[in-house]
């Protein structure tokens, strides 16, 4: 289907820095920015760009989930404010990274014409994510099957059966494999999770047709719970929590208070945050309440982080020694300054002019530090495309 209102619609909030949109082809994929999500900035429009997919001509390729809110976060899921007249559902909330179906031709020698059609994901802020490229793998990957029957003793299947899926729709996965992992323990698994399938003009299928075409391809489902949330919610320790939905589509997500506490100790996760732990001698304790795979994250970080402010001290250090032997003790101030400029690194002068006056050089150094690694967040990375 056409929708180039929308379009347009979506291009007047990337104006506005609400929405960005990344192209691949002649495919482009919208999503909301984070000012929009910070400062709230929510509409009609800029609440689908959540992994939206069209083409230049106003034909829409994929339409996810519109953006959905956590229990109490904005006034349409406050407890009160929620439709409880409607018959309500409460899912697992899979913990991996959202990866949205859509179909494209693809040159091949293997079918007449020359061209097939093939399945891929998105995540919502890109068409070529690390975590697309690996759901998409996930998604269209073959298995050995022993066969005696064979000529080669054995012969190849696909893991899922694709031809199942709804090619005029928009199937919506969780992408979880061990090298994206987030918080919760899928203990090494590799899967899809089906979670909804939505008909290109934005009408959701009913969860039991859903059910029935996961069946059928082999996805896995997230699991359903039998939960009244005007109640006391229990969570599992495993988990990221629950996302409720209403029969007329409303979401609702309510994470676990276990996730949320680790959730924010990992913004300290890049070099600037872990430095931030050093400095203020929390490092240890804040590991404590840590999952061990996200430990060894943080330890990266931190020898990292340590090795170059060991070298940048020790490299202070000998210049100022060396400065010493050259100039002497009663040098001239001036005549040890033009040394220090001529024969230091520009980024470590501070350090050694600090060093000389016995100045405390720890946070300078720590500063450099923090820009030389700037760049080495990973965690950030993954939770981007996380539903």
């Amino acid at each position: 289907m056409k929708d180039p209102i929308l379009l347009n619609n979506l291009y007047k909030e990337v104006e506005r820095d609400n929405v960005t949109v990344m192209s691949d082809g002649d495919l482009s994929i919208f999503k909301y920015t984070q000012a929009c999500h910070i400062q709230g900035r929510w509409n009609a429009i800029n609440r689908q760009a959540r992994g939206l997919i069209m083409r230049a001509d106003g034909t829409v390729v994929a339409r996810p989930f519109t953006k959905f809110f956590n229990l109490g976060e904005v006034s349409e899921t406050r407890l009160e404010a929620l439709p409880w007249n409607e018959s309500v559902e409460v899912y697992e909330k899979v913990d991996g990274s959202c990866g949205i179906g859509y179909i494209k031709s693809v040159t091949t020698d293997n079918f007449p014409g020359g061209t097939s059609l093939q399945w891929y994901l998105a995540t919502p802020g890109s068409l070529q994510s690390e975590q697309a490229i690996e759901g998409t793998r996930i998604l269209n990957r073959v298995a050995i099957q022993y066969d005696a029957n064979h000529p080669l003793g054995c012969s190849m299947r696909p893991v899922y059966q694709l031809e199942h899926l709804p090619q005029d729709c928009t199937p919506v996965f969780e992408i979880v494999y061990p090298g994206n992992r987030i918080v919760v323990d899928y203990k090494g698994e590799n899967f899809l999770s089906l979670l909804a399938i939505f008909e290109l003009n934005g009408v959701e299928w009913h969860p039991r047709r859903v059910d029935r075409i996961a069946e059928a391809c082999g996805f896995k489902r997230p699991r359903r719970y039998d939960l009244d949330i005007r109640q006391e919610v229990h969570f599992e320790e495993n988990s990221e929590g629950y996302v409720v939905r209403f029969e007329s589509g409303l979401r609702v997500k309510i994470k676990s208070p276990n996730y949320l506490r680790i959730h924010r100790l990992l913004n300290y996760l890049s070099p600037k945050g872990v430095i931030e732990l050093i400095r203020g001698r929390e490092y240890g304790s804040t590991l404590l309440s840590l999952p061990p795979h996200i430990v060894r994250d943080f330890d990266d970080i931190r020898a990292a982080a340590q090795t170059k402010f060991d070298e940048i001290m020790i490299y202070a250090a000998e210049r100022l020694r060396e400065m010493l032997s050259v100039v002497g003790e009663n040098g001239s101030r001036k005549e040890k300054a033009l040394w220090i400029q001529a024969n230091v690194r520009n980024e470590v002068t501070g350090v050694v002019f600090g060093m000389l006056d016995d100045k405390d050089v720890k946070d300078g150094v720590w500063r450099i530090v923090q820009e030389q690694l700037t760049g080495a967040d990973t965690y950030s990375k993954r939770v981007e495309s996380a539903v």
